[in-house]
């Protein structure tokens, strides 16, 4: 009996994955949502008088830090991109699968973002931005500031030939 291939499963030799520092920066991320949460709830369950209300608001932004510290992992294990002739292609998806592909040729400008815990860890998110609407911008969150400005350089270059 063979075994039935996922989507991401498919892909060539020299894929490559996201920096794994992304996965501190997610969590670190989701911590600091949680405890604002958590802040939101302390605040609205004092002014309701009410400990079962902070009961069940902890336990609940527990239950989504506890959710977000494992999608961190997950969503790096299941994220990986490559670029070739065709363009970049990125695949993701933890419970849904995609395969992305930006075309070179559809290629309007490209963009290298970090906010401040990206730069503690040296990390960015590199945004593709095509022409048509669908899937108009293309980000690719979590890679090494380096290689971000790379992937950036080598798009650009391939679109400068371009005359319009």
């Amino acid at each position: 009996m063979s075994e039935k291939q996922s989507l991401i499963d498919v892909r060539p030799q020299e894929s490559k994955r996201l920096h794994p520092d992304s996965v501190k920066a997610s969590r670190i991320s989701h911590g600091i949502f949680a405890f604002i949460l958590l802040l939101g709830g302390s605040v609205a369950a004092f002014f309701a008088e009410s400990w079962l209300l902070l009961g069940i608001i902890a336990s609940a932004v527990l239950l989504i830090f506890l959710i977000g510290y494992i999608w961190a992992r997950k969503s790096y294990q299941y994220t990986w991109y490559w670029l070739t002739e065709e363009g970049l292609y990125i695949q993701t998806g933890v419970i849904w699968r995609r395969k992305t592909l930006v075309p070179r040729n559809r290629i309007q400008h490209t963009d290298v973002a970090q906010g401040p815990l990206q730069r503690k860890f040296s990390l960015a998110k590199l945004v593709v931005y095509t022409a048509g609407t669908r899937d108009a911008s293309v980000p690719l969150d979590g890679l090494e500031f380096s290689v971000a400005n790379e992937l950036r350089e080598q798009l650009r270059q391939d679109g400068d030939d371009d005359a319009v």
